[in-house]
């Protein structure tokens, strides 16, 4: 047996194990029914009229202007109005960047883009906080602006940010091999421009925070946001106050997708910064205009793709520029620019691979994390290139993508060596099966009249998990055993909808300490958890379980040991399941889980621990483009069957076929929620997305009235 100290040799049993009794299984969420019947509390259900006061913001009418005035005078004279805060105001410093120190909470001297933070108008009810918000007056001198990304790359008289001295905000780079020797021995080569627009979240929930104001100089946040810890940094950091003075709680949320990773912590600070300010609780809760006019967006993008491959049907080489319009303000676009950059192949095998990736300034809303982060829109172009390579060749599309598709041991473009599981090649060529795909494929391309035609393409993609760059990441969480045997599991993963903390943490935990799943409740989302990281990047249980993984590992140890004692066998020969411990050499031995608890607390045994995995990664050179880059990647395909009105150009998805090439999979019935959640997310931004934007760079279709979204009768 390992020591306490050291559970991960008792962790190999249920990595080996094959069978489990609630992992791998679709058991209930422990949230189903408080959801259901409408009890469950998100951060809008939490205010109390009469006793917060309500949180209006003013927003930029120009995309690039110098800040002459803000006269607040009139807001101040109506009755019900507490106070008007902008930037000289913020006690704490006033940058709320991400990647790079270019964004204000409030802006300052300047706005840079029709929507940017101008004042906070906080009263004491919302009709008076929207009324005075109204009042106040800003006098602004224009600038002139620059909205396309293309045109912004080259020039430097219309700068976004004027101390950077270019609208090219960052850069990134993969180099492999030789692309002139790889385009040398191409027998076919496709060039193309791909361009891919803006998608909204448009969760049902907007941002919004509560921030309460405690004695000693503290406060608690109750706030949308998918990373608490993140939340309370952003917080401290404008407010002036240590991290330890301010508690953030994430209760349950309506949506995030990424969005309420950037945007849920500048709602917690706004509101925040007001409760600092007055003395008085504030709450702030963003319209659904203010939403979709101002909070980051999916990158548009402009992306030039150069592919060859030999009459074989082998990829030989690919020359990518990958352009991303990151809007005014960088927020997470280096780290969602790099992650398409190293994901710019597809899950191919690319012998020869040269990939340039650029963040541009425009006076736009600017670009941030979204479902994907980065992947979809150059997994797009991809494996449009793909499929234009396969015509060439004259060759099955399916077919031509087994011949390249990544394999155990083989190497990515930033010449990372997939050293552990790589499914994808087996999951198409099952699904291909599945679909019937040679049939169906030939029997549309022959189609070639009628106002109907039907087709059937298939689409093939990667995603890293896990922080990138060879950044470390780590999980960490804490679990007590209760004196009547029930447990809690306290993490810092949030429950955002996709069910992580409240049903495969859960479910770890359960099977490993082998207590009843009706016993286990999950704390989740408070700074009072250890810092588990945020919940983005397909980490909320790939890696954020891992820290319930070790501490039920070591609480394990300490029960089967005890129980050993008390059975007079060796830990070894214990078992520990659905609420019952015994001798697996003489089951008549046995002891029921309370009982085994109370016997714990009675002979001291403790009964809480923490779970730490610090998960290292190898290192990897941004200069040369090359190295490590994920500790693990997800593969999906789909495969879609449509009918397009060719008099009208409308398409109608007529069926869909999801595949995926997973892990160990905790709780089936979420992964399918998930995957179908991704289709149709897909094929809104496909087919029916898109924001209108006009001269001046101003959405003009900030409602759900005129941006389209798919509903349950477009569904396949």
């Amino acid at each position: 047996m390992s020591s306490v100290e050291d559970p991960y040799a008792l962790m190999e049993k249920w990595l080996k194990a094959k069978e489990f009794v609630v992992v791998g299984k679709g058991v209930k969420r422990a949230d189903a029914l408080e959801k259901a019947m409408g009890r469950a509390a998100y951060v809008e259900d939490l205010y109390m009229p009469g006793s917060m006061l309500f949180v209006k913001q003013v927003l930029s009418t120009e995309p690039h202007a110098k800040i002459l005035d803000i006269d607040a005078s009139k807001a101040l004279s109506i009755p019900g109005v507490v106070g008007v805060f902008t930037a000289k105001d913020i006690p704490g410093e006033n940058q709320v960047g991400y990647a790079l120190p270019d964004q204000p909470l409030i802006a300052e001297k300047k706005v840079r883009f029709a929507g940017d933070l101008v004042a906070l108008v906080a009263a004491k009810d919302w009709d008076t906080a929207l009324k005075a918000a109204e009042e106040v007056r800003v006098k602004y001198d224009p600038l002139p602006y620059v909205l396309d990304p293309l045109e912004a790359m080259e020039r430097t008289d219309v700068l976004v940010h004027e101390e950077v001295g270019s609208n090219i905000a960052f850069r990134t780079k993969v180099r492999k091999g030789n692309v002139e020797e790889g385009f040398a021995k191409s027998d076919v080569i496709v060039e193309n421009e791909y361009r891919t627009h803006h998608q909204d979240h448009v969760y049902l929930e907007t941002e919004g925070a509560i921030a309460i104001p405690e004695v000693g100089n503290r406060l608690t946040v109750i706030s949308a946001g998918q990373y608490p810890h993140l939340v309370r940094a952003i917080v401290a950091r404008v407010t002036g106050l240590p991290e330890s003075n301010v508690k953030v709680i994430i209760p349950y949320m309506g949506g995030g997708f990424g969005g309420k990773d950037d945007e849920g912590p500048l709602a917690a600070a706004k509101a925040a910064l007001v409760a600092k300010l007055t003395g008085k609780p504030a709450f702030l809760l963003y319209s659904r205009d203010e939403s979709l006019i101002m909070h980051p967006k999916r990158e548009a993008t402009v992306i030039k793709y150069k592919s060859g491959a030999s009459k074989d049907g082998k990829l030989q080489a690919i020359e990518v520029k990958i352009i991303h319009d990151t809007g005014a303000y960088t927020n997470r676009g280096p780290f969602i620019l790099w992650r398409a950059t190293v994901h710019a192949s597809g899950p191919y095998k690319v012998p020869h691979a040269k990939v340039d990736g650029y963040c541009i300034y425009t006076n736009k809303v600017y670009q941030g994390s979204y479902r994907g982060f980065g992947n979809p829109s150059v997994q797009f172009a991809a494996e449009a290139q793909m499929d234009r390579l396969a015509e060439k060749l004259g060759m099955d599309p399916v077919e031509f993508r087994l011949k390249n598709l990544l394999r155990p041991g083989d190497a990515t473009i930033t010449n990372q060596v997939l050293d552990h599981s790589v499914g994808v090649a087996d999951m198409v060529a099952k699904l291909a099966e599945a679909v019937g795909w040679k049939q169906k494929f030939e029997e549309y391309r022959k189609q070639n009249n009628g106002r109907y035609r039907r087709g059937i393409g298939i689409g093939v993609a990667w995603h890293g998990i896990s922080t990138s760059r060879g950044v470390p990441d780590w999980s960490n969480a804490f679990i007590k055993i209760e004196k009547d045997g029930s447990v809690t599991v306290n993490t810092g993963i949030v429950e955002m909808g996709q069910g992580s903390p409240v049903s495969s943490h859960r479910q770890i935990a359960a099977e490993i300490l082998g207590a009843p799943l009706d016993l286990v409740t999950v704390d989740f989302g408070t700074t009072d958890a250890p810092d588990t990281g945020a919940t983005h990047a397909s980490r909320g249980t790939s890696i954020g379980a891992i820290g319930v993984y070790v501490a039920a590992a070591k609480l394990r140890e300490r029960l089967n040991k005890l129980a050993a004692e008390l059975l007079g066998t060796s830990p070894d020969d214990i078992e520990i399941r659905e609420g019952k411990a015994y001798s697996k050499s003489d089951p008549s031995k046995s002891i029921e889980w309370k009982k085994l608890i109370k016997e714990a607390y009675d002979r001291g045994v403790e009964m809480s621990s923490t779970g730490y995995f610090f998960l290292p990664k190898g290192k990897f050179d941004s200069e040369k483009g090359q190295g490590y880059a994920y500790p693990a990647f997800s593969y999906v395909a789909m495969v879609a069957e449509v009918e397009v009105d060719t008099y009208t150009g409308r398409v109608k998805v007529l069926r869909i076929w999801p595949g995926l090439a997973a892990g160990r999979i905790i709780n089936p019935v979420q992964v399918e929620g998930q995957v179908e959640g991704a289709a149709v997310q897909g094929m809104g931004y496909v087919l029916m997305e898109q924001f209108v934007f006009d001269e001046k760079g101003r959405i003009l279709n900030p409602n759900l009235t005129d941006y389209v979204l798919p509903t349950a009768l477009d569904v396949p």
